[in-house]
This record gives C-alpha cells, sequence and structure tokens, in this order.
C-alpha cells in the first residue's frame, strides 16, 4: 500500500525525467505498480483511510510520482455529469486535442507539490487519447481510445504530463486571457433575475 513516506516531492529531479514506455506483454511487476497507483487513489477518496493512513486526497497518481519511471497513472474521477471514471493507463498518448484552451478555476493541485500555489496552467478543453487500460472488473488489459472533456481531460494532462517530467507548477501563469475555466461561473445577474431569461 502506497502512503505519504513513498511519495516523491517537488525538488526531486525524479519528477523532471521523462518516463519509459512500459513494455509489453505487461510484466506482473508493473501490473502491481499500476494497481497500487489505483488503489492510492481510492483509499485517499476513502476518509476512514485517509484519516487512518494520513495520506492526501487525490483524483490521480502516476508512476513517477513513486520513484517508477514508466508511463503509467491511474485516475479516479467524477465529470461535470456525475459520472465515475476509474482509468488505470499504460503507455497512454494523446492522439487529438482542441484548440481551445482552458483552466481549472482556483488553479491545479498535487500530491508531490506540498506549497501553496496560486497559479493557474493552461490545458486543452478536450483531448482523445489512447492507451492500455487495466479493466478491475474483468482483470485484464485491453487497448481503448477514449475523448475526455473538461474537467476529467484536465486531470488526464496533469498526470500525462507526470510522464514526461512536467509538474503544473512549470507551466503555471498568474493569468491567461486567452482561456476560459473549465466550469464557468454563473453571471450574479442571471441568478437574481431567472425570469428575465
Amino acid at each position: 500500500m502506497i502512503l505519504m513516506k513513498d511519495i516523491v516531492y517537488e525538488g526531486d529531479k525524479r519528477l523532471h525525467e521523462i518516463c519509459k514506455p512500459v513494455e509489453l506483454p505487461i510484466s506482473e511487476e508493473d501490473a502491481k505498480t499500476l494497481q497500487s497507483l489505483l488503489e492510492y487513489v481510492v483509499n485517499s477518496q476513502d476518509e476512514e483511510m485517509v484519516n487512518k493512513y494520513k495520506i492526501r486526497p487525490a483524483v490521480g497518481l502516476a508512476a513517477p510520482q513513486i520513484g517508477v519511471l514508466k508511463r503509467m497513472f491511474a485516475i479516479v474521477c467524477y465529470d461535470e455529469n456525475d459520472k465515475l471514471y476509474i482509468l488505470p493507463l499504460v503507455n497512454p498518448k494523446i492522439i487529438e486535442h482542441s484548440e481551445e484552451k482552458v483552466y481549472l478555476n482556483g488553479g491545479e493541485g498535487c500530491i508531490s507539490v506540498t506549497r501553496p500555489t496560486t497559479g493557474l496552467t493552461p490545458r486543452y478543453k478536450w483531448i482523445r487519447f489512447e492507451a492500455i487500460q487495466w479493466n478491475y472488473k474483468r482483470k485484464v488489459f485491453e487497448k481503448i481510445r477514449m475523448k475526455l472533456e473538461g474537467y476529467l481531460a484536465i486531470v488526464f494532462q496533469h498526470e500525462n504530463d507526470h510522464l514526461d517530467g512536467v509538474l503544473y507548477v512549470d507551466k503555471m501563469y498568474n493569468n491567461l486571457p486567452d482561456c476560459k475555466p473549465v466550469m464557468e461561473e454563473p453571471d450574479e445577474e442571471e441568478n437574481e433575475n431567472p425570469e428575465e431569461k
């Protein structure tokens, strides 16, 4: 089980190295690493486990964050429609993306970055990727191709950057005039006068 003592933190040069592709067929060791990444993210979203093991909540965790320089990460995250995505992925690759860029309102965070940050990180509004996914229900690896939008696409890009040795703080700006927040706040006047719409 991954604990905070196993996490690699900002300042460690391993977080700025480009990860190697996972060799196929996937070895038992690599499969166990991916499953442990998934287990951490699931545990970190369980309040009882967070309190018991003092782990930080996360929606994703990449292999270099535990010192394994291989192209894999796990995401457990709801989209804007409350649909749950569980994505333990090997050798993910973005094959298409929007021209439009967005940012996460309030900025991003990362369990490898412990200092407070205030900037914004630009991301593609939507991405299409291909990868090998661990199907945790059927206990098999299978090729997938999927399109992600909004918040979920931001999470994917954040984790994928880890595989290229990039932290969100490496591409953070004070303002992004050409980007919109991924979830725009409703205008106050619209809230006060809905009947005028």
